[in-house]
């Protein structure tokens, strides 16, 4: 076995040691919470209603999606440590997610049947659950494919901006002081410094994360600098849109569909973004549908710096707004 191998089988070994420990703790007071619910209900008069079964219902995905999230993130978490990014882990990473989601699905069908047979005329309630069930699987899904795919692009694209660096030096200082020296030419170019565009996202508690969105736009600026125009294009909309995403999360709104198209109208329909800031996050998406070899038919189409430096403006401007 490549050594590749090994480590990659080492890294979901242990994600999924953790995931098995999470599972322990997140499952340990839900049949209590479940026992509760009923209950409630039982006291209201409502024990054989669909409000009983939806709110049953309700704690048991919310689990399941906890479990597929905290697996998924840990998963990333264990491959970065690797630092390589290949066709087949991203292939595997989508297994594993579709391998739990299936499992956790299968396990919930089977605790609401049991369920709904204590209603009278179990058949209705049960088709409501499975109707909510198949929807919540197709939810899980482009979760995590967005997820994994966000993944690759950002892998692919700190590939690109380490090129980039490694052009001026491979020196850890200097690399630290060119750190230092881009910044300056962002505040120099786009009126923001680090500390500014902190305190704009300081919605964002997660150190982690916050970091990941430094970084990226760092190398979103370096790359269109040093003429990987497509690369800053994808790595500008990836950014943007993981920042629509955490704010409306932040302000408790949740979209009905994970895009970055419904993310710009719940902002913009919730006021939450001023129109002209709106409009300018829906062209950075037009700048990513245009980023795919099938549609470069002709210079026209090419992706030039001035489009690639506009798309890393966009990260600044609409981070003002927030």
């Amino acid at each position: 076995m490549a050594d590749i191998e090994i480590k990659i089988k080492k890294a979901f070994e242990l994600s999924d040691l953790l995931y098995s420990r999470e599972k322990d703790n997140i499952s340990l007071n839900l049949d209590k919470e479940l026992s509760k619910i009923s209950r409630d209900a039982n006291m209201g008069g409502m024990f054989y209603s669909s409000m009983h079964l939806n709110r049953i219902l309700d704690k048991r995905i919310e689990i399941v999606n906890q479990l597929v999230k905290f697996r998924l993130n840990q998963d990333i978490k264990e491959i970065k440590r690797i630092n390589i990014m290949t066709k087949e882990i991203h292939e595997k990473l989508i297994k594993r997610a579709m391998q739990l989601i299936d499992n956790q699905i299968y396990s919930l069908k089977i605790e609401m049947e049991k369920f709904c047979k204590r209603f009278p005329g179990p058949d209705s309630y049960l088709s409501l659950s499975n109707n909510r069930i198949a929807e919540e699987r197709k939810k899980l899904i482009n979760y995590i494919k967005r997820e994994i795919d966000i993944f690759q692009k950002q892998s692919e694209s700190d590939m690109q901006g380490d090129k980039a660096f490694n052009k001026k030096s491979a020196n850890v200082e200097e690399i630290r002081y060119l750190t230092l020296f881009t910044w300056a030419n962002i505040n120099s170019d786009y009126d923001v410094s680090k500390l500014s565009f902190g305190r704009k996202i300081d919605f964002i508690k997660d150190s982690f994360k916050r970091e990941i969105i430094f970084r990226d736009a760092l190398n979103a600026y370096s790359l269109a600098e040093n003429g990987f125009n497509k690369s800053a294009v994808i790595l500008a909309g990836s950014i943007i849109e993981e920042l629509l995403r955490l704010y409306l999360d932040y302000k408790n709104i949740h979209p009905s569909k994970n895009n970055f198209g419904e993310y710009i109208k719940l902002c913009e329909s919730k006021g939450i973004l001023k129109k002209g800031i709106s409009q300018l996050s829906d062209s950075v998406r037009h700048f990513r549908n245009i980023v795919h070899l099938e549609k470069e038919i002709s210079p026209k189409y090419t992706i030039s710096k001035a489009t690639a430096k506009n798309a890393v403006s966009s990260i600044f401007i609409i981070s003002n707004d927030f």
